[in-house]
């Protein structure tokens, strides 16, 4: 049976389903269930903007799906995008949700469904892990069983695009060949990296707006995200942004921004700890202990594209990842066709450590 969210119990239920099906699971990493409560509270309860439903036997959760109707300016059509996809390793399970979901697209004349990415949130929690089961996670990525695939594909869903979590090496040979890089770039460009100023954030929101209009193609995959979405994921990551791994590039002269990179510290190696909670405590103790961060994203307007301008802020972010003791990067999610961020991360041992996939599927009219 299948059930639309309508009510704080409903939702508790979606939310919390997670418990009971990765309980057994060491790898999977609960979410800050109260952020994602409030968060899914205003899209789906008060907003209305997506509807979650829930796949029951009897009165236990097997199943859960979070979607929504949206203009795809590219593809010049509403379609569907769904996530928070997640079941018990039962194929009727996972169809009576699409199913359900199919019959509502119907009904709003929409024939194509993809997933799964938060549209709010194009560039975290994309695509559905199908290589590199034997690690954590890293912050806002996800991770999922890998039954999963064939879930997907039994139903009729098929690859859309890969994206790539890569990690580059950082090691001292890496720190030289970094130097290296940075010495020819500055032999050709007057650029300045500077970390990110949370005093002045509003100016620096706007300029990595108008990086990401100008950098944003068809092969980066979505439309650049609007200033209001930028604001808003900014204000929710404040309190985890390090401004040292967060960096703008202008040029010298003009102090024109042509790129930035964002680095998060791996929290998830706290939330691991913490289980889904805050606990100030739990927080701060083992915060010095972090070793690892997610490269999130990292963007150059086309003129400085194929320059190294992304290698040379990441030399400025390593210079900080010595300081505070960070030994592992993983870069990503990459597209599989964005050829420039994937050469760049190559260049310095970058290997695809885990694999996530966009499935999409059309449906008759």
């Amino acid at each position: 049976m299948v059930k639309i969210v309508t009510s704080k119990k409903d939702l508790n239920q979606f939310i919390y389903f997670v418990k009971d099906l990765y309980k057994d699971e060491d790898h999977y990493i609960y979410p800050v269930f109260s952020i994602l409560k409030r968060e899914l509270r205003k899209k789906v309860l008060q907003d209305k903007e997506y509807t979650a439903i829930l796949s029951f036997e009897g009165d236990i959760v097997r199943g859960r799906l979070l979607y929504t109707f949206s203009f795809n300016p590219k593809t010049n059509q509403k379609i569907c995008y769904f996530s928070f996809c997640d079941v018990v390793d039962n194929q009727s399970v996972f169809d009576e949700l699409f199913n359900f979901l199919e019959q509502d697209m119907i009904e709003h004349d929409i024939y194509y469904s993809e997933g799964t990415f938060t549209p709010y949130d194009p560039d975290n929690r994309r695509g559905v892990l199908v290589q590199g089961f034997e690690d954590d996670p890293v912050i806002f990525t996800t991770y999922n069983f890998p039954y999963y695939q064939k879930l997907y594909e039994n139903y009729g869903f098929h690859k859309i695009h890969d994206t790539h979590s890569l990690q580059p090496k950082i090691n001292l040979d890496n720190y030289r060949k970094l130097k290296a890089f940075n010495e020819m770039f500055s032999r050709r460009f007057k650029v300045d990296v500077s970390p990110i100023d949370l005093k002045n954030i509003d100016q620096e929101i706007k300029d990595i707006h108008e990086i990401l209009q100008k950098a944003t193609t068809d092969v980066i995959y979505q439309e650049a995200p609007s200033l209001e979405l930028i604001k808003s994921v900014a204000e929710n990551l404040r309190f985890l942004l390090k401004p040292e791994i967060v960096v703008i590039a202008r040029e010298t002269e003009t102090k024109t921004p042509i790129g930035f990179a964002i680095c998060l510290l791996d929290y998830n190696q706290i939330f691991k700890i913490t289980k889904g909670k805050i606990n100030i405590l739990k927080f701060l103790r083992p915060l010095r202990y972090i070793n690892r961060s997610r490269g999130m994203m990292q963007y150059v307007i086309p003129k400085y594209q194929s320059t190294g301008l992304i290698v040379y802020m990441y030399d400025k972010i390593y210079d900080s990842f010595k300081k505070m003791g960070i030994t592992y990067l993983e870069a990503g999610t990459i597209m599989e066709d964005n050829l420039r961020s994937m050469t760049s991360f190559a260049k310095f041992g970058g290997e695809a450590v885990k694999t996530y996939r966009i499935y999409g599927k059309e449906i008759s009219r």
